[in-house]
């Protein structure tokens, strides 16, 4: 065989080894917004056809258990890979379609996942779902790649002033943080009710303040809160109710030990 037979068998090699990546989807891409906070990509929110759905791979960030009623939703975060970045959450519930559970229940954090769907505006972030609607061509395909990659490290958010506010580019502000594994440090608890599935106010030395979501499947109801300042550990999202989506921002935390907590007090009552 001629050395330019063997070159083109060599290109087509690799171009085979290198489709099923050119075939993905930027998760970064999908998360663009524009001034109003709505996501812009052009398969968000259009019509349902084979050519606007989206396949993304990345690392599970949860269990869907560990956020959401097992028995009512499914609910999956999954952060991008280099060179790729950001994170998108898909999501599912058992409000518009019975047929359940949909999806699988061995997903693990730190697990490399593959998801394609189609994706939609929600409360100020892109997520993949099914539209609430029932119909079988609008439910996604979530496939386990490979168990147990290991957890990303989180992002280290210098200060709470740091993220909690809009920034149309995302190169700061809550937007360069949506949907990933992040940690803040030095908080303390300011307001709230102590309890499984509350939202706590939290604030920094930056005299900034935001939300914390204890996980309704959480172990908070074992122990007391935090005594002092802590380090809390988890999914940063946003679920900001009208346009435009420019706040209410938050760090959902799955247990008790992602607080980065030495002590706490039985009586939530005392330590206020």
């Amino acid at each position: 065989m001629s050395l330019r037979g063997l070159f083109t068998i060599a290109i087509i090699a690799f171009l085979a080894l290198q489709a099923p990546l050119w075939a993905q989807d930027s998760i970064w891409a999908l998360q663009v917004v524009d001034a109003t906070g709505e996501g812009t990509h052009p398969k968000v929110g259009a019509a349902p056809t084979v050519d606007n759905q989206v396949t993304i791979q990345g690392i599970a960030l949860n269990a869907s258990d560990e956020m959401l009623n097992p028995n009512l939703m499914w609910q999956i975060y999954v952060q991008a890979e280099s060179p790729d970045q950001g994170g998108i959450a898909a999501w599912a519930g058992i409000f518009y379609n019975s047929n359940w559970p949909r999806y699988p229940e061995d997903i693990e954090p730190g697990d490399r996942i593959e998801i394609t769907g189609y994706v939609a505006n929600n409360a100020g972030k892109v997520n993949i779902n099914e539209r609430h609607s029932a119909a079988t061509e609008m439910q996604f395909i979530v496939t386990k790649l490979a168990e147990d990659i290991g957890m990303p490290d989180p992002i280290q958010i210098p200060s709470i002033s740091d993220c909690n506010y809009f920034d149309v580019s995302r190169s700061q502000g809550g937007e360069l943080y949506q949907a990933q594994w992040a940690q803040l440090h030095d908080v303390w608890i300011v307001s709230g009710t102590w309890a499984a599935g509350q939202t706590l106010t939290i604030q920094d030395v930056s005299g900034a303040t935001m939300a914390l979501l204890l996980s309704g499947q959480g172990d908070f109801n074992d122990y007391g809160a935090p005594r002092g300042r802590f380090d809390p550990t988890g999914v940063f999202d946003q679920e900001d109710a009208s346009l435009p989506y420019h706040g209410d921002y938050r760090l959902w935390v799955k247990k008790y030990s992602d607080l980065g907590a030495t002590t706490g007090l039985g009586d939530w009552q005392s330590y206020r």
